[in-house]
């Protein structure tokens, strides 16, 4: 049996953001690969309405901060609902996003507003590549371990 290892990009390293602030992740490169997990983590809080304002994947044919537009499906409070969940001082939320990047542009980004001060954290596993990464350094980690 054959298991696909993928590559993985931190899109948005632990990031503090202010009420009304955005986190922009990196741009994440998707060329060669067919689909991407996008894992969120969203660090506590003591707000009642704990769900960001703003939750989206954008992509774009370049690099250019100006040309990216949200992804269709991926709009949160629009193509799908931001869970609250309420005032928790000891959950960690967590979220993951799977993007099929066949029709696509070649560049997504994550965008994410808070209603209050917390940390976000985004790292992005891109699966069904052209090449299957076999080396930590092309699978993009420290160290790649199978057994």
């Amino acid at each position: 049996m054959l298991f696909p290892i993928p590559k993985t990009m931190v899109m948005l390293q632990t990031t503090s953001v202010t009420n009304a602030g955005t986190a922009t992740s990196q741009n994440l490169d998707t060329k060669g690969y067919d689909v991407v997990y996008i894992d969120v983590v969203q660090t506590t809080s003591d707000n009642t309405t704990n769900n960001p304002t703003v939750f989206k994947v954008q992509h774009s044919d370049t690099t250019d901060a100006s040309n990216f537009a949200d992804v269709s499906g991926f709009v949160g409070d629009t193509d799908w609902t931001i869970p609250t969940v309420g005032t928790n001082t000891s959950t960690i939320s967590s979220y993951k996003l799977k993007v099929d990047t066949r029709h696509k542009k070649r560049y997504l980004r994550l965008l994410i507003s808070p209603v209050t001060t917390q940390s976000f954290t985004a790292v992005a596993n891109l699966y069904s590549g052209e090449l299957q990464p076999i080396s930590a350094t092309s699978a993009n980690v420290s160290a790649l371990v199978e057994g």
